[in-house]
């Protein structure tokens, strides 16, 4: 009985490792934390901004290499979803949750910037700039395509 309970166990575990490599996209997470500070009403407040990225990249082979053993990576844009979690130690109206969601080329970049309101997110020369009791402002209205964005508050 013993052994029946270990071939078992084994089987199972086999064939989960097995459809987990035949998996076709490609997943990486990440965690970035940065501390800025912003002025109202004369006064100077600090904040943290943590971005949790998640990306996933559909692995898409070039079909020149079709059933060769090595085959090469055909270059597909990655799906990146960022949660953005500004956090103020003092005020916790200043607490909030932005999703951002964008596809990704392979020479994208990703910064986050200070503003003398709040925060600019720019990703590949387009903004979208969080102003501390405003919410969320594009800079220029053809970036509102290319960002998906949801934002709300913290509980």
């Amino acid at each position: 009985m013993k052994a029946i309970q270990v071939i078992a166990t084994l089987l199972i575990t086999f064939t989960l490792t097995n459809a987990v490599a035949q998996s076709n996209t490609q997943m990486m997470k990440t965690r970035t934390t940065k501390t800025f500070e912003f002025k109202k009403d004369g006064k100077t407040i600090p904040y943290r901004v943590t971005v949790f990225k998640t990306s996933k990249t559909p692995l898409q082979l070039k079909s020149e290499d079709e059933g060769q053993i090595n085959q090469n990576k055909k270059s597909v844009p990655a799906q990146v979803t960022k949660l953005i979690y500004v956090d103020n130690d003092m005020w916790s109206d200043y607490d909030k949750y932005i999703v951002l969601r964008y596809n990704k080329d392979g020479d994208d970049s990703f910064e986050l910037k200070p503003t003398e309101r709040g925060f600019k997110v720019v990703v590949n020369k387009k903004n979208v700039e969080y102003i501390f009791g405003e919410g969320l402002y594009f800079v220029n209205n053809d970036d509102k395509d290319f960002f998906y964005v949801d934002e709300f508050d913290s509980i």
